[in-house]
């Protein structure tokens, strides 16, 4: 059995370098659906976010209420 969660996050770090833009817990979400893979829970979502932000992937950007990722200029 493949590793899943190796498996959709190569498609979230894919999809980080072709589509700019803030990445969010619900657009992750949307993400994995679109692919196939089973929609996982909020927070499988913020962890997979939270990795590619550790592996220089996004920038974390916070306001009250609210947390979103953009593309690093280097991710590409």
């Amino acid at each position: 059995m493949p590793d899943t969660d190796t498996s959709r996050r190569q498609i979230l770090a894919a999809a980080i370098v072709r589509q700019p833009g803030e990445w969010t817990k619900r657009r992750v979400m949307r993400l994995y659906q679109q692919a196939g893979h089973p929609v996982p829970l909020t927070r499988t979502a913020r962890r997979d976010l939270a990795h590619a932000h550790r592996h220089g992937l996004l920038d974390i950007h916070e306001t009250p209420g609210r947390r979103y990722y953009t593309r690093k200029d280097n991710a590409r």
